[in-house]
């Protein structure tokens, strides 16, 4: 009740707001709200409204909280596989932000996806269509249905090559263990790697990437988290930013870490760390499932570290 009492008040609110710049006659930018608000409306040329008052409230639930699921959903697989792949950010934020922020939230999506099959449908009324699989033409007839696996065109190797060598020569840097676990097949966590995302001649000799780094401008229909066209999600920048905002507001203050068991001695410490995550990467694998959206919904035990302790 509170919430439908809270959306009349944003509908009344802007139909005031509204009816005042008609009176004025002043005309200024129009966002969504406006819109929406003048669909629900009567005027000299539309008599009857073209949405009721329900429709009106129900359109402001949507666009004020669809996407959130998703995007919470999101943000839990950036926080394991961060936790994961600590040498993809440095305790002085810096990296995470100047360089692979985006890196960091688009290889979370290429992996975890938000809907791993998109469903598409041929026009009943309309002619055939065609696609092209590996240059072999194949018809579709009207009222087709389609359904494009996301998660295997974000994996393709012809467009998304894994990584062909380890990135060092520590136990944490390596990731055989998991590579050749069964279990843990199609390698998600082991295929991270945000760095795939940045142009490689946009950093200087340290390392650090400069003020304009190029990203990687993915081949039409090979990155499809919001899908494409004219059927893409509209949410799709919206929801970009606030991901992005969280990101950086989290890892500004905290970094994240793997819970491991307290052992003794650097080579058990290394260990114990693998271990840990090894099963959380498991749980990314067999633990992740889908019914809105793609949810992690085994439990990985990580802790969040102060940045103002370290």
């Amino acid at each position: 009740m509170e919430l439908r009492s809270y959306m009349d008040q944003v509908k009344r609110a802007r139909e005031d707001t509204l009816s005042e710049k008609s009176g004025h006659g002043t005309s200024s930018y129009e966002d969504l709200l406006d819109l929406l608000m003048q669909t629900g409306a009567s005027s000299e040329a539309q008599a009857n409204p073209l949405l009721t008052n329900a429709q009106v409230i129900g359109q402001i639930f949507l666009f004020m909280f669809a996407g959130h699921e998703a995007n919470a959903n999101v943000l839990v697989s950036i926080i394991l596989l961060l936790a994961c792949h600590p040498e993809s950010y440095d305790e002085t934020y810096s990296a995470l932000m100047h360089t692979t922020v985006g890196a960091v939230i688009n290889e979370a999506l290429r992996l975890f996806t938000v809907i791993p099959v998109l469903p598409k449908r041929v026009p009943p009324d309309g002619p055939w269509l065609f696609i092209t699989v590996k240059g072999q033409r194949h018809p579709l007839p009207p009222n087709t249905i389609a359904l494009a696996n996301t998660s295997a065109t974000h994996r393709h190797p012809e467009y998304w090559p894994n990584r062909s060598t380890e990135m060092g020569q520590e136990k944490r840097s390596s990731w055989s263990d998991i590579r050749n676990d069964p279990r843990q097949r199609p390698y998600a966590v082991a295929d991270f790697d945000p760095s795939k995302w940045i142009d490689p001649e946009s950093a200087d000799e340290t390392g650090t990437q400069t003020g304009s780094v190029n990203f990687l401008k993915p081949r039409a229909g090979t990155f499809i988290p919001f899908s494409e066209g004219s059927r893409g999600c509209l949410g799709r920048r919206f929801a970009l930013v606030e991901v992005c905002a969280v990101v950086a507001t989290l890892f500004m203050m905290h970094s994240v870490e793997l819970v491991t068991e307290p052992r003794n001695g650097l080579d058990e410490e290394d260990e114990a760390w693998l271990e840990a995550r090894r099963r959380a990467a498991l749980t990314l694998s067999e633990g992740t499932k889908f019914d809105t959206s793609l949810r992690v919904l085994g439990a990985v035990p990580i802790r969040f570290i102060s940045r103002r302790n370290t």
